[in-house]
């Protein structure tokens, strides 16, 4: 019920989708009786049944613009609903004054019955055209939110790998140039200028290599983010959900089959299109899997042919109408399956994108691509250095040995040595991975921390940090997909019982089945106020 609601006072009630359906069953399925049961009177309804909801799409397209505009959510749905049941009561005098000035003939049947059939058929349709399209936009916009994210995010982290790289380059050309000007350094006259001069070269490397680091904009122009994932129109023929075909076709006929003959009628009708459908939906997935649509048509028009059966059966001076399940079945089963389809499709992809961004961060935030350059640095400052200062305090009054030379020679290059082995990237420590965490998601989302100290000592502990990041990381990525939210405050406190209390809010609003997200055990996801929030309590036990 919460599923209809949001798609009836969601703002896209009325599309081109519904219209395209609409036009659909009003110009084959439902179509008025003018003059008799034939196939000719069969046409002329059509006519009729096509001209007249052209009159009516053109009456409710003021509605669609306003139903857009409308900020309040229970206006939309009573304007959109209000706008239903008048197009259906309205329709059966539409459809006679067409067919009096075109043919000359009123349409057959009693008028409450028609109105009756058309409500059912409009708010049943529309319905499920609305909530396929409106669930398949919501996916689609969560989707294309989280690889918005997800391209900064990785974005970002390219950059600073490149910046990393770059730096590392730096220090290998750096040093190959520091070991040429320590050599002539030492090949002519060393005193203390001399080796102030070679000092200085050293503090220069690590200066240079320390701004591209702290400022990568000032030497790295940025590459292309990774572009987003073009989802592909899906053509895939699924099974329908259970009794939505045959059940759905039989509600909509309902009206007019207790008209004609009587609500046991209708009933019996109702009756055997469950049975089919229980039929028909076993035999697609049993033989009909995709990629078959010949064997998922053939299935589904057998279902209408027995559909037709059963209404011949029961109301055996139906004429032509009789035949109508034949064509309506199958097209009903085929729109249905490629919705169902094309939403499975949408949230796979949205899933992935999901996943993609928290496991981006994730990596983001576990390793420090920069940490072997950052130790060249402190090298560069602390050994290499050093060396210079004992060595021109050595020189400063008179020329060096053999031996200080060598010294001087063998203590730099065992520096520079260390620097060119400087080793892999370290794994971010547990006490930093939170703030490591924030700074990864910078790029998409603004986060602001509000950690007590009690907290920051327990976030030394690895496995209490791994569960606080990935409750951070739960939350953020259901941020971006629910709201496009672009800022999120973590809040972080140790309760009187000694339990951690992790509590993230971000701006948005709670989706209609909350907790889809990347599985954290132990939640509750909440509206407050404006803010959606994710809040998490770890006991002692699990610390």
């Amino acid at each position: 019920m919460t599923t209809w609601w949001n798609a009836v006072s969601g703002g896209g009630f009325y599309t081109r989708w519904s219209a395209a359906a609409s036009l659909l069953v009003a110009g084959v399925f439902s179509v008025p009786s003018v003059g008799g049961v034939g196939i000719e009177a069969y046409l002329r309804g059509a006519t009729v049944a096509v001209l007249g909801w052209a009159v009516l799409a053109a009456l409710l397209v003021p509605v669609a613009v306003a139903e857009r505009r409308l900020p309040s959510r229970l206006g939309r749905a009573a304007l959109v609903l209000g706008a239903l049941l008048a197009a259906a009561t309205v329709r059966p005098f539409v459809n006679d004054a067409i067919s009096s000035a075109l043919f000359g003939i009123v349409p057959s049947g009693p008028m409450p019955s028609r109105i009756a059939t058309n409500l059912v058929t409009a708010l049943a349709l529309l319905s499920i055209v609305a909530v396929i399209t409106s669930r398949h936009a919501a996916s689609r916009t969560a989707a294309e939110r989280l690889r918005a994210a997800l391209a900064r995010v990785a974005g970002a982290e390219a950059r600073r790998q490149r910046v990393a790289s770059a730096a590392r380059d730096a220090l290998v050309t750096g040093i190959a140039a520091l070991r040429r000007s320590r050599e002539q350094m030492l090949g002519g006259p060393v005193d203390f200028e001399a080796v102030r001069g070679f000092s200085e070269n050293v503090r220069g490397l690590s200066h240079r290599v320390d701004r591209l680091l702290r400022d990568p904009d000032a030497d790295d122009a940025g590459a292309p983010l990774p572009p987003a994932a073009d989802a592909q129109l899906s053509m895939r023929l699924v099974a329908p959900p259970w009794l939505s075909v045959a059940p759905l076709y039989a509600l909509t006929c309902f009206p007019y089959a207790v008209a004609a003959g009587g609500a046991g009628v209708g009933l019996a009708g109702l009756a055997g299109a469950i049975v089919v459908d229980l039929v028909a939906g076993a035999a697609v997935r049993r033989w009909a899997r995709p990629p078959r649509p010949a064997a998922f048509l053939a299935i589904w028009t057998v279902a209408g042919a027995v559909m037709s059966a059963v209404t011949y059966l029961f109301l055996p001076r139906i004429g032509v109408l009789g035949l109508v399940p034949v064509l309506a079945v199958p097209v009903v089963a085929v729109l249905v399956g490629l919705c169902r389809d094309a939403l499975s499709r949408a949230g796979a992809d949205e899933r992935r994108a999901a996943a993609a961004l928290a496991e981006v961060a994730r990596e983001a935030a576990e390793v420090d691509e920069s940490s072997p350059v950052r130790r060249a640095i402190d090298i560069l400052h602390g050994r290499a250095q050093g060396a210079c200062v004992v060595f021109a305090a050595r020189v400063d009054e008179r020329a060096p040995t053999a031996d200080e030379v060598a010294d001087f020679r063998r203590r730099t290059e065992a520096a520079l040595e260390e620097i060119l082995d400087a080793g892999s990237p370290e794994r971010i420590p547990a006490s930093e991975s939170l703030d490591r965490l924030v700074e990864a998601w910078a790029p998409a989302v603004t986060v602001t921390q509000s950690i007590d100290d009690a907290v920051r000592r327990r976030l030394s502990e690895p496995a209490t940090a791994d569960r606080v990041a990935s409750v951070v990381t739960d939350a953020l990525v259901n941020a971006v997909k629910h709201s496009g939210a672009r800022d999120a405050r973590v809040v972080a406190r140790v309760t009187g019982s000694g339990a951690l209390l992790l509590r993230v809010s971000s701006p948005g609003r709670l989706a209609p089945r909350p907790g889809h997200g990347l599985g954290t055990v132990g939640r509750r996801v909440f509206q407050d106020g404006g803010d959606v929030v994710l809040e998490t309590v770890i006991p002692p036990s699990s610390l």
